[in-house]
């Protein structure tokens, strides 16, 4: 299983569905709008729905979808964005009582433009959609991916972190294989830390010498917090069984 930002998303939405009872409008530029449904279905009902190797629970699927009909907002937008058009999509989505806005991933955005162009044209979107957040009363929540870290961590210093039994936070290394996440990984990182209250990374190690019990582990690093200041790294383990994450 691949546990990327996108289970996080869909816990989250899950948990805005149910506990708060709440609208949520959801761009997932990565996959289609059948695979999102299922996956939040899923957290909802505990289950796996969108694993074609797993028994179909179809009773637990349409309770699931009874919990979340006429909340869950999704736009068919398949690896295509355009900052204009998904800011008329957003306010009409609110418009019609989404309180949550999730857009996944913020770079597509800047698919086809230079890496300068991308930080300034990253700057003035993030600056609207933060403007349009306070003034129409809604939760925007952004997901992007990390940039390549710099450095690497030789195969001894490595042998040495896994005897101690540390796997994750290894420093300055590749971030399938254990690195730190910082805030100015994050693509668009300048006018993300200046825009967003909160910078929340998602640090892992998907070593496959590893058991199943420790590539299933992942920590939410608690980047930013421009309105406390707050620090905090939370580490979850992720379920094969429910496809949820517990906390540790």
């Amino acid at each position: 299983m691949n546990i990327t930002k996108g289970e996080l998303r869909n816990e989250l939405i899950s948990h805005f569905l149910i506990h708060h009872n709440i609208k949520v409008f959801v761009a997932s530029f990565e996959e289609s709008n059948a695979k999102t449904y299922k996956l939040v279905a899923g957290k909802v009902a505990s289950k796996i729905f969108h694993d074609p190797k797993r028994d179909f629970d179809f009773k637990a699927y349409d309770i699931a979808g009874e919990k979340i009909k006429d909340k869950l907002m999704l736009l068919n937008l398949y690896q295509h964005a355009e900052w204009k058009s998904l800011r008329e999509d957003i306010i009409q989505a609110v418009n019609e009582g989404a309180k949550a806005v999730f857009l996944d991933p913020i770079t597509n955005l800047t698919d086809g433009v230079s890496s300068a162009e991308a930080n300034t044209l990253l700057q003035s979107i993030t600056q609207d959609l933060a403007a349009m957040a306070l003034d129409m009363d809604f939760l925007a929540l952004m997901f992007c991916h990390l940039k390549a870290p710099d450095g690497h961590i030789s195969g001894e210093q490595r042998d040495k972190f896994y005897r101690e039994e540390k796997y994750i936070g290894l420093g300055n290394c590749d971030h399938e294989w254990g690195g730190n996440v910082y805030s100015n990984q994050f693509t668009g990182s300048r006018s993300m830390m200046r825009k967003c209250n909160f910078l929340i990374g998602l640090e892992g190690n998907k070593d496959p010498a590893l058991p199943d019990h420790i590539r299933n582990i992942r920590n939410l690093k608690l980047l930013e917090d421009r309105e406390f200041g707050e620090s905090g790294v939370f580490p979850v383990y992720w379920s094969k069984d429910t496809g949820r994450f517990i906390e540790l």
